[in-house]
């Protein structure tokens, strides 16, 4: 079972900023992915898609290299404990997306496989801890 990160509100004490909730089925997901690109009418190029409170956004890949983790440093920032302060990078390698897993500390799996380097596909499923996130091109 996957979990998607739901935010909660701050409760003063800076814990519980998140709390897992489970995530639709992967072909539910997947469909909610798709037709939410179709209906934004994004640019043509390359996305990361997050679901955040029941929505899809889509986080542009514009520069050659995204860092994904908790940080605030990162480019793609996620609040959740399962996410390392610097989890994962997409790195553009002439016409490739190529995701390397940044010494995590719970890993990055691809499709459900463990990776640690992998040229990324439309469609690809990256979790990263029990975050789960797509790869979308347009």
């Amino acid at each position: 079972m996957t979990f998607a990160p739901v935010p909660l509100p701050d409760n003063g004490s800076g814990e519980g900023l998140t709390r897992e909730s489970p995530a639709l089925s992967p072909q539910d997901e997947r469909e909610r992915l798709e037709q939410a690109a179709q209906e934004a009418h994004p640019a043509p190029g390359r996305y990361i898609a997050l679901t955040e409170g029941g929505e899809v956004r889509l986080v542009s890949l514009r520069e050659p290299i995204t860092r994904i983790g908790r940080s605030m440093s990162a480019d793609i920032v996620l609040e959740h404990s399962s996410v390392s302060r610097r989890h994962a990078v997409i790195v553009r390698r002439g016409e490739d997306s190529v995701l390397l897993d940044d010494r995590s500390m719970n890993g990055v799996l691809v499709n459900g496989r463990r990776a640690t380097e992998t040229t990324l596909k439309h469609g690809d499923e990256i979790s990263l801890g029990r975050v789960v996130l797509r790869f979308v091109e347009v």
